[in-house]
């Protein structure tokens, strides 16, 4: 329940950044897939243009995120959210998955194994940030 105008205004931010925060996720999994298309069609140059705009959005993520857990928690006075906590870790595996996939395969060093291993890795961090993101808060 709303009760101050301040209350009002933060309410207000958070839903800025928390949108800015969702379309980030959607354009970092976009370039994701993207880099791995044009890696696998061997166009290197611009998958490596791909990848450092990535990374750019890897930063973004986590300073939105960051912001978005500090005005839960501590600006809303709404309590401690540990599925808030749990999420972030888990978007830090979904990056490292993400970044680990794309750096090998430009290097050529990713194998038959290490493919189906993250990939998977990919897969079930990805459904958990989703869990967490959207059925948890």
């Amino acid at each position: 329940m709303i009760t101050t105008k301040e209350e009002a205004y933060v309410l207000q931010y958070y839903s800025g950044i928390l949108h800015t925060h969702a379309l980030l996720w959607l354009l970092a999994i976009v370039l994701f897939f993207l880099i791995v298309i044009f890696l696998n069609k061997g166009k290197g140059k611009i998958a490596k243009i791909l990848q450092m705009v990535l990374r750019l959005f890897y930063v973004l993520l986590l300073v939105t995120g960051v912001i978005l857990i500090y005005i839960n928690d501590f600006e809303l006075r709404t309590g401690f959210h540990w599925e808030s906590y749990v999420k972030g870790a888990l978007a830090f595996w979904l990056i490292y998955v993400m970044e680990m996939i794309s750096t090998r395969m430009s290097k050529g060093t990713l194998d038959n194994r290490g493919k189906l291993t993250y990939w998977v890795q990919f897969v079930v961090a990805f459904i958990l940030v989703l869990f967490f993101g959207y059925v948890m808060t």
